[in-house]
């Protein structure tokens, strides 16, 4: 008797196949089979998909959870703005609750919404508060901490000694990585290419490789910025990252909205992975990061919600309607298909994460980490006729995510969190958020 199945829906195996009637058994964790139809199947546990669609959970490859308890405090500002005001002060003055209460609050909206992995950058410090909640709440992560001991001019952030904060960095390296059966994971995440000492990327280049780690950071985002940073000695960011030796396939360069041709043609030499925050870019007038361009440049890109504070949501589901939608007018209707957005959002974070033989598609054999989304809803109906790939990336929201499973667990049902208590999530969150900007101001 298998663990449990998912009986019955329209499954939507990846942006590579066709849709079809079938279910889902799932055992130990992993999709044992996929059977066409929806015959009764043995098990100790049935989620009954029938007329929902049955997708891979989304896959998020840049947000910050630390930062939720921020959501609605720095609107309307550019980012130097938005990080000099609002995010640095308000970021220093976590202390392991606060954080703890945010990343709670992130992983619950991530996860009822369909979102099943994610990768993160942190503050510098209290990560440990992060882990914590993605373990008990269930979803798949892998999570850094914001190494940040380098002075940007014009940031107000504290500038924490190298060894201390490398020490911590392999705290959380030694405590977390591979915690939950594998689900949990440590990246390596300077902040920004000028965030960290060059010592300290090149200590990061070298327990990635020795650890098969991701590294990940801010690049390129504001124009204003990158035109500053890349006037130094050191030149553009992806001209630096190349310099040591961060440019790899393990690098996930978060945003990248201004390379240079410079920039472009390293990028296709080395292969890094880019993430797209279309929310975030446009909340923030940063610009548009020249998606269509990467993709034909053969690069990999993925998705993410980026922060609270600047976007306002965590939802996936929006972020890969806007990536279909906002390159249209410059690039045509067909830049990004509505496949190509699915792609994004599922296998293309699966490759960022490194986790594309593991998640992004379902398949048997990979781990039972999916979504079911409800069809019967006003702003999708009528569906009889609908592509299902336009349908999943034009017309659904996170409000139609009915069902959850991470690692064969479920996480969501009936579009509530079964892993923790909502209203105390949120109540968490709003106590916190309070005690935060008393300590902020």
């Amino acid at each position: 008797m298998a663990d449990l199945v998912v009986r019955g829906g329209i499954v939507v195996p990846s942006a590579a196949a066709e849709p079809f009637v079938g279910s889902l058994v799932v055992e130990d964790g992993r999709i044992a089979a996929i059977r066409p139809g929806s015959e009764p199947i043995a098990a100790d546990h049935v989620v009954d998909a029938a007329g929902c669609l049955v997708i891979p959970g989304l896959v998020q490859a840049h947000v910050h959870l630390c930062q939720t308890l921020l959501r609605g405090l720095a609107d309307d500002m550019d980012v130097i703005e938005w990080l000099r005001l609002r995010v640095w002060p308000l970021e220093q003055a976590h202390d392991h609750q606060s954080l703890r209460a945010s990343a709670m609050l992130a992983v619950a909206e991530l996860l009822t919404g369909g979102t099943t992995a994610a990768l993160t950058i942190e503050s510098n410090l209290h990560t440990g508060a992060a882990f914590e909640a993605a373990e008990q709440l269930g979803i798949r992560a892998t999570i850094g901490k914001a190494l940040m001991d380098r002075y940007e001019p014009g940031t107000e952030m504290e500038v924490p000694d190298s060894d201390t904060a490398w020490a911590d960095q392999m705290d959380l390296f030694e405590t977390w990585h591979g915690a939950a059966g594998g689900r949990l994971r440590v990246a390596l995440s300077p902040r920004g290419p000028r965030n960290a000492t060059v010592d300290t990327w090149r200590r990061c280049v070298a327990l990635a490789d020795e650890a098969d780690l991701r590294l990940h950071t801010h690049v390129n985002e504001n124009r204003a910025q990158a035109d500053l940073l890349g006037a130094s000695p050191e030149g553009r960011d992806v001209e630096a990252l190349a310099s040591w030796g961060a440019l790899s396939p393990r690098l996930v360069m978060a945003h990248a909205v201004w390379l240079s041709d410079h920039e472009r043609e390293l990028a296709r030499r080395h292969g890094p992975h880019i993430c797209h925050c279309p929310s975030t870019n446009l909340k923030l007038a940063s610009g548009l990061a020249p998606v269509p361009g990467y993709l034909a440049d053969g690069l990999n890109v993925a998705i993410g919600a980026d922060g609270a504070p600047a976007n306002n949501r965590l939802d996936g589901f929006e972020e890969m309607r806007l990536a279909a939608l906002i390159h249209k007018p410059a690039a045509g209707p067909r830049a990004i298909p509505a496949r190509t957005a699915f792609d994004m959002a599922t296998m293309g974070g699966a490759r960022a994460l490194a986790l594309e033989r593991e998640i992004g598609s379902l398949e048997a054999g990979k781990r039972a980490d999916l979504a079911v989304v409800r069809r019967d809803r006003l702003h999708t109906t009528p569906a009889g006729g609908a592509d299902v790939f336009s349908e999943l990336v034009y017309a659904h929201t996170s409000s139609d995510v009915d069902t959850v499973l991470v690692d064969g667990r479920v996480v969501v049902a009936d579009g509530r969190l079964v892993s923790g208590d909502e209203s105390a999530i949120r109540a968490e969150a709003e106590t916190q958020q309070s005690a935060l900007l008393q300590r902020g101001q």
